[in-house]
């Protein structure tokens, strides 16, 4: 009867163990998401966008308590830019310059969110293209800048681009957070287009832990 006893302390303990740990693991960290399922589409023979999302519905969190809390934030999204240059007798150069650029604010604010603050934001994809002709009088004219370093007609093009990104912020109250991610285009005036869809944005909820480095900015 003893020995039965002090088995069944064993694994009342070992159970208690087992409860203890899975609440403090689940009160370390959270999962949430958004999305926004509209597609962008090229359009055939023009090249034109169309569909896409205007945003990512907001996300509400609910922070815990203590130190080294922070939530990762990441916008994942299917993203688009359309850019048609033309040249004529008149310009023989034509210059376009477009953007998207994608910011993440808490509570309505970008205090704190990293690694956006005190900018404007992240580039998710941006074109530089450039396009000029020394020659528009005719094919002859190319004919006879052959072996010149003289271009008869010159592309320059630059991309950056993203797609999905991390950002963090910690140091929160205990409580409840919203979520807002917004897009915006940056430049063109010339024709370009932008277009985002479809997208997701995931918050994850983590801990720092004594033994890990500690959160760095």
């Amino acid at each position: 009867m003893v020995k039965t006893s002090r088995t069944i302390l064993v694994v009342a303990a070992f159970a208690l163990f087992g409860l203890t740990t899975n609440s403090r693991a689940q009160s370390s960290g959270s999962f949430s998401a958004s999305v926004g399922t509209a597609e962008c589409a090229i359009t055939d023979g023009t090249g034109a966008l169309t569909g896409g999302i205007a945003n990512v519905p907001d996300i509400t969190v609910k922070v815990s308590s203590g130190s080294g809390v922070a939530l990762v934030i990441t916008p994942s999204l299917v993203t688009g830019l359309f850019t048609d240059n033309k040249i004529t007798s008149n310009f023989t150069t034509s210059t376009q310059n477009i953007g998207l650029e994608v910011k993440v604010s808490v509570d309505g604010s970008t205090a704190n969110v990293v690694p956006e603050e005190g900018s404007d934001g992240v580039i998710y994809d941006q074109r530089f293209i450039q396009i000029s002709s020394s020659v528009l009088g005719g094919l002859a004219g190319c004919v006879a800048l052959a072996g010149t370093s003289t271009p008869c007609f010159e592309l320059v093009e630059s991309t950056l681009s993203a797609h999905s990104f991390s950002f963090y912020i910690s140091g929160l109250s205990s409580g409840t957070h919203t979520i807002h991610t917004e897009w915006a285009v940056e430049g063109g005036g010339n024709g370009e287009a932008a277009c985002v869809g479809p997208g997701t944005v995931t918050v994850t909820q983590v801990k720092n832990f004594s033994f890990n480095s500690p959160l760095a900015f």
